[in-house]
């Protein structure tokens, strides 16, 4: 054997070595193939195109970095070292640069995720929850030092009675993302917000970007209160826009957004408020026509001294049970007089002769006392039944009322007896009403209670009034 006898590692080696010294850092163009995530974090793949195919390795420090996902079938360029692997003795490529071809690694990653929380559902109308009528307390989460946040705060200044609460995060930049979700979870969990404004001014997409991340979509979409997005300009759109509630062009329609409510729930109140005093106004109207056409009804000057003597006969009724007791006991004894006078009668009459009288006196007691108990019934049930009908409670379910002083039980008879800032009291039948006097109109009214020969027209006013 007159060659060279060469170890496999050390072939290898010389292999790698002169690869290296040849190629140096080579780009391929090719479609991703069978992609693999390792526990460690590696990807390995293969890169391909029509005429042939080549292993790669793109270590987890490096893949880390990347902003989009690898799938078989993405078109890319690919910067790499070629070398023999010697564990396996097969061609690879060591993988230190990978973008997409034909679009930007940035866009790549946006559609991707744009499409991957699309189809969780994250993105659907249904879930989207109206913002509050009347929004009273506002987060914010934004740069405390932007002009996002100023024009915001400006807009929300028209309003006093607003509460803003202000979360200053960092709005771009590595961990930017971290700090806008821990900021949102926040104020969604606080209890103290009604809405949660998330708000950053223009820029490019890379600037932009920490409001395309994956942890701020989610914290939105988890936020227990709703969330208006107000990222960048109009024609700038982030996957924070597409979760959020409601997407505002610019940061500062998010803040019009809510003032705007506010001013049309005002408007609505003043129009509410116009149209009440004119209802108001109107029924005083009617009620003072009326109260002008009833002054001439004789009844309501005498209404009070016909309820007090009403009120007597009241007094009287209520002591007539008393009263036919103690008639009925003197009745009693009578009939006990009366028996005690029967039994002593001489006894010529006999005792089977006193006997038959004594029974047929007995006999026309009681049925005295019971024509008399009968009668007496009678009247107390005419006498409650004239009672009920003109009782002052009566006199009130026909929709007149009783009208005192406050604190005092003796009722106004005339205007001219109270005087304007006096504070009235008018019984209803249901219920009392509590009144201050602005002024009087001093006038003779007719008699309520007319004779029964009055005429027709008469009994029409007091009936109106």
């Amino acid at each position: 054997m007159s060659g060279r006898i060469w170890g496999v590692g050390e072939l290898i080696g010389e292999l790698n070595a002169q690869l290296a010294g040849a190629f140096g850092d080579v780009w391929l163009r090719g479609e991703l193939s069978g992609v693999k995530v390792a526990g460690s974090g590696h990807r390995y793949f293969q890169i391909k195109d029509a005429e042939g195919m080549l292993s790669c390795t793109l270590w987890a420090a490096r893949a880390d970095r990347l902003r989009f996902k690898l799938t078989d079938g993405l078109a890319v360029l690919v910067r790499g070292k070629v070398n023999v692997y010697a564990q396996r003795g097969s061609l690879q490529l060591d993988v230190l640069e990978l973008v997409p071809e034909g679009i930007g690694e940035l866009q790549l990653a946006f559609e991707q995720l744009k499409a991957k929380l699309a189809a969780e559902g994250l993105f659907a109308p249904e879930r989207k929850r109206a913002l509050p009528a009347l929004p009273q307390r506002l987060g914010l989460v934004t740069s405390s030092s932007g002009a996002a946040g100023r024009d915001v705060l400006k807009v929300l200044s028209r309003h006093d009675h607003l509460q803003v609460l202000l979360v200053p995060v960092r709005v771009q930049g590595r961990g930017a993302e971290g700090e806008v979700a821990r900021a949102v979870r926040w104020l969604g969990r606080s209890g103290r917000v009604d809405v949660v404004r998330v708000v950053r001014g223009g820029g490019s997409l890379e600037d932009l970007w920490a409001f395309n991340e994956e942890v701020v979509a989610r914290a939105i979409a988890a936020c227990e209160v709703p969330v208006i997005s107000g990222v960048g300009h109009e024609v700038d759109f982030t996957i924070a826009d597409f979760v959020a509630d409601v997407r505002a062009a610019t940061p500062t329609q998010a803040a019009e957004m809510v003032v705007a409510r506010l001013e049309d729930q005002e408007r609505r109140i003043d129009r509410a408020d116009e149209v009440l005093r004119h209802v108001l106004a109107r029924r005083l109207d009617r009620g003072g026509l009326r109260l002008r056409g009833a002054e001439g009804a004789r009844g309501l000057a005498s209404l009070p001294a016909r309820l007090g003597e009403l009120d007597q006969r009241l007094r009287r009724l209520e002591a007539l049970p008393q009263r036919l007791r103690a008639l009925v006991v003197a009745r009693h004894r009578r009939l006990e007089s009366t028996t005690g006078a029967l039994l002593r009668w001489p006894v010529r009459f006999g005792a089977p002769r006193r006997r038959e009288v004594v029974t047929a006196r007995l006999a026309v007691a009681v049925e005295r006392l019971r024509f008399v108990a009968r009668r007496r019934r009678m009247q107390l049930d005419g006498l409650g039944r004239a009672l009920a009908a003109l009782s002052p409670a009566a006199i009130l379910e026909r929709g007149y009322s009783i009208t005192t002083r406050e604190g005092v039980e003796a009722p106004l008879r005339d205007a001219a007896d109270v005087t304007a800032g006096e504070r009235l009291v008018t019984r209803l039948a249901r219920g009392e009403l509590r009144s201050l006097v602005l002024g009087r109109d001093v006038a003779t009214q007719g008699s309520l209670f007319g004779d029964s020969g009055e005429s027709g027209e008469g009994r029409g006013e007091n009936g109106s009034s």
